[in-house]
């Protein structure tokens, strides 16, 4: 290998935990670590992953990190059948490395394993790089922010949602039960990635980013985020007022980063379509109880917490653009991509 080369290692989801553990102590990975061991230990328990699915690129030069890229194992969903997709995430490289088509090698790399591939919630700098390699657009999920100027905006609000907080009672809970009627019902009738009960507890139970009053030993050159000031899901199981009839659930996650504190509404599901305003509801009280500057929701809820509640002014609209390459022209990612149902939860977005 010349002084312009790199050499790329690949990690296994069977072996990404123990790599991710003696990193810590390796020289290879004083400046610059691959993976985090919190991120590492939650991805070896992905359920729609298999042990030999590959997890992590690590590109070396000279015995030394100077990039890498992760892939996240998941599934596309069609009707009564599934097939493996790997989302791209985490694609990083030393500075003094770019512009030198070291990022298109890791990416040809990871196109020559022969395997159907998404990514998205991408920079534009990654974009580039898919695109020059022979990524396609899939399409661009709208999602929204509202943008409260006080926590006056809150209280309004939700005093006018009084009388319909009786209709229901909420319990928090560590896990989702099993027993719920999940988004499977729906996901049964559409073409998504999928996104069930199981997949949505192994992210409540194994967090990429803790708050750092949680914080344990890990690897410190790290790009991407493993510690904020204030990082928590809020999973909640709607009950009827009786405290049996299940209602539905819901999964909030707040995050605090130098003062900013940002709510989202991640996954929820009701056995009837008209209590979505549930989701509404809590995601209002749970932005104005942690002072939230932000509340991202997806377009399901635009209505609710636009047009319902009188803040239409205080939203904006944004798009997450997702790009894919199918292993080959009679895939299933290559056959059904023009059906795919986007949603907010996609690739790691729920994580962090």
């Amino acid at each position: 290998m010349n002084n312009n080369q790199i050499k790329i290692r690949k990690i296994r989801i069977k072996d990404l935990d123990e790599f991710a553990r003696n990193s810590l102590n390796d020289p290879a990975f004083g400046d610059m670590a691959p993976i985090s061991i919190l991120r590492a230990k939650s991805q070896s328990k992905n359920p729609q992953a298999e042990p030999d699915d590959l997890a992590l690129l690590v590109a070396l030069h000279k015995n030394r990190c100077v990039g890498y890229h992760g892939l996240l194992p998941g599934l596309l969903k069609n009707k009564d059948s599934a097939s493996k997709i790997y989302w791209l995430v985490t694609f990083y490289l030393d500075a003094k490395f770019r512009g030198k088509g070291y990022g298109k090698q890791l990416v040809t790399e990871i196109q020559n394993t022969n395997i159907d591939l998404v990514t998205t919630g991408i920079t534009k700098a990654a974009a580039g790089v898919y695109r020059s390699s022979g990524f396609r657009p899939l399409g661009e999920l709208p999602l929204y922010q509202l943008r409260p100027e006080n926590a006056i905006v809150f209280n309004a609000v939700l005093q006018n949602l009084t009388v319909r907080q009786k209709t229901f009672i909420s319990k928090t809970v560590n896990q989702l039960t099993e027993k719920l009627i999940t988004a499977k019902t729906r996901q049964d009738s559409i073409i998504s990635f999928q996104r069930d009960i199981k997949t949505i507890n192994w992210m409540i139970s194994n967090p990429w980013v803790v708050s750092r009053q949680e914080a344990q030993e890990d690897v410190k050159p790290y790009y991407f985020s493993r510690v904020r000031d204030l990082f928590k899901f809020i999973p909640l199981e709607i009950f009827a007022p009786d405290g049996k009839s299940r209602k539905g659930y819901l999964v909030l996650s707040i995050s605090r980063k130098k003062n900013k504190a940002i709510l989202k509404v991640l996954d929820f599901n009701f056995h009837d379509p008209k209590d979505i305003f549930i989701a509404g509801y809590f995601a209002l009280k749970y932005a104005k109880d942690y002072r939230a500057d932000r509340l991202e929701y997806p377009v399901a809820l635009k209505t609710f917490l636009g047009d319902q509640t009188g803040l239409t002014h205080l939203v904006k609209r944004k798009k997450r653009l997702y790009l894919f390459y199918p292993r080959s022209n009679d895939s299933p990612l290559a056959r059904l991509a023009e059906k795919i149902e986007l949603t907010y939860g996609d690739s790691d977005t729920a994580f962090t």
